[in-house]
């Protein structure tokens, strides 16, 4: 911990250290990938409507009536794919997933954060990203519980904060992998 105590560079680890480090953040960049293809496949894209209908269920068609007031039988297109129903999730769900989430996303942003911190870039830069992933994975973390308890207006909230907590997470994930691991100049190297 003394590390963090002091400006200490990231290139200066043992290499015990650093092997341990980028086998931690390797596996966060692979859950990364595996929340982009789980956020892909439960909303479909990056819209207030999908979040909506994976939070709140989705509206029945309306039935299709024909000019004397009857039904009409719609046979769907032989090449399209039938849409899913979406249900409402259950409140208990949400809060479950919500409640996880809160104990376990602030401890790996602080893993992270504490590695980030140890890189060359300037302190302003260090505390404008770890504050900006910070506000931006808080509001990620909320989004489904404000789309679900207080109503479809906050649905543009999760592709907002998806897109900023991965533009905050990022930086702190690949920078100092770069940085432990980049061939450092021969004066640097011997001092």
């Amino acid at each position: 911990m003394r590390q963090f105590a002091r400006p200490f560079p990231i290139t200066r680890l043992s290499l015990e250290a650093r092997v341990l480090y980028t086998g931690f953040l390797l596996f966060l960049v692979l859950g990364l990938a595996s929340s982009v293809w789980l956020y892909a496949d439960s909303f479909g894209a990056l819209s207030d409507r999908s979040a909506v209908e994976y939070y709140r269920g989705g509206a029945a068609p309306a039935p299709v009536a024909d000019e004397a007031g009857g039904p009409v039988l719609e046979l769907p297109d032989e090449a399209a794919a039938p849409e899913p129903l979406r249900l409402e999730k259950p409140a208990r769900q949400v809060m479950e997933t919500f409640h996880f989430h809160l104990f376990t996303v602030p401890v790996v942003l602080l893993i992270v954060g504490h590695l980030f911190m140890l890189t060359s870039l300037s302190v302003r830069l260090k505390v404008g990203v770890i504050a900006f992933a910070s506000a931006a994975t808080f509001v990620h973390l909320l989004a489904p519980l404000l789309v679900r308890f207080s109503g479809p207006g906050w649905g543009a909230l999760m592709p907002v904060s998806v897109v900023g907590a991965a533009l905050g997470w990022l930086p702190m994930l690949l920078w100092p992998l770069w940085e432990m691991w980049r061939p450092l100049p021969a004066e640097a190297a011997e001092g």
